[in-house]
């Protein structure tokens, strides 16, 4: 009966040896992966079914985890025989006989129709966050566009009078202004087009930290600061991640209007308003990277279900609850962790994610 349990079972089942050498996997298994017998995997370690989108520093921690005889859990992606993905939650537990660790089970629970709904969540996430920071995105368009009018105007106006003088450097400085208008537009057009399409996992690549922070205030930065918010930024040079960029900012976009929310609600003074952030390589060599804002903090009772899908403390229509749900999870599916504290009306969050150097091309 237990043989029969073992090998019908629903779960992805596998039993593999202390080095984690497979010694049993069970039906499920065989088909979540796309092999046709236990002979192809028996002997060899899970790097058969090991993906490049999973980071080391996972692998690093479900290993320290279950060594020192703990049950690990957590989501991950592996790769099928035909080079498919496989999203899973994996659940590790110790074997023991005697009090000595002899090997390890795994259960493995297929993701791909969670993975599916999440990816279309995050995608209406996107756009209703750039909804939410419409307002800063006309205030970036129509600065730009008053400067060209004003230049174009006296553009035209010199060259409707060929009796007077020209001042050619006064022309070319004009000239020169309207370039960089129709170039600030124009980065600005390009980066919402891309912000609000859909992603996929090929488009993961190395992300540069500071740009990654920059591309998340392009919309928000003038609205921020015609409300007197102080923007600081502080990024160690060098720092690089690997990962969708469009899924990071969208974590950054969903604190910063957590913060303008915050700001907005509690009706704090036009003096010492601040968002901070600061980027560093930490103790352990992962990317940590620092939010801070000092808009009155999260209470004590609300700060344990931040990150709990469909919890929001705002009013009427203006949260669903569902933006620090989706960041943890981007978050996690980059291999990396966010934690949260607030104390004496400061609020402040920690990501941390690998290193680029240390992931897996």
């Amino acid at each position: 009966m237990l043989e029969d349990a073992f090998t019908q079972a629903d779960y992805a089942i596998n039993i593999t040896d202390p080095a984690g050498r497979l010694l049993r996997v069970n039906n499920a298994y065989l088909k979540l992966y796309k092999f046709t017998s236990e002979q192809e995997v028996l002997g060899q370690t899970q790097r058969i079914i090991r993906s490049p989108s999973t980071p080391d520093s996972l692998y690093k921690d479900m290993w320290q985890t279950i060594t020192r005889g703990q049950t690990w859990r957590g989501d991950l992606v592996n790769k099928a025989l035909d080079n498919s993905e496989v999203h899973i939650h994996l659940t590790i537990s110790p074997i023991r006989r005697n009090g000595e660790i002899v090997g390890y089970m795994g259960f493995s629970l297929d993701r791909a129709q969670q993975v599916m709904l999440e990816r279309q969540l995050l995608h209406a996430n996107k756009l209703m966050v750039l909804g939410t920071l419409g307002a800063g995105l006309a205030h970036e368009m129509n600065n730009p566009l008053a400067s060209i009018l004003l230049d174009a105007e006296y553009l035209k106006e010199i060259h409707s009078q060929p009796e007077t003088a020209l001042d050619h450097n006064a022309a070319l400085s004009a000239a020169e202004s309207v370039i960089r208008g129709v170039e600030r537009m124009r980065r600005v057009l390009k980066h919402l087009l891309q912000y609000s399409k859909k992603d996929t996992p090929s488009e993961a690549g190395e992300v540069t930290v500071q740009e990654l922070i920059e591309e998340a205030f392009l919309f928000v930065n003038r609205q921020l600061m015609n409300r007197g918010i102080d923007i600081r930024i502080n990024i160690q040079e060098g720092l690089n991640v690997r990962g969708i960029r469009t899924q990071l900012e969208s974590v950054f976009h969903n604190l910063i209007s957590n913060s303008r929310d915050a700001f907005e609600e509690r009706g704090q003074g036009g003096e010492g308003k601040y968002i901070s952030i600061t980027g560093r390589r930490n103790a352990r060599g992962m990317v940590e990277i620092i939010f801070e804002d000092n808009a009155g903090g999260i209470s004590s009772e609300h700060l344990e279900q931040i990150f709990e899908p469909f919890f929001t403390t705002k009013e009427g229509q203006m949260g669903t609850g569902l933006g620090l749900s989706l960041s943890r999870n981007i978050i996690v599916d980059h291999g990396g962790t966010i934690q949260c504290e607030s104390s004496g009306g400061k609020t402040r969050f920690t990501l941390q994610l690998p290193h680029e150097a240390a992931l897996p091309k």
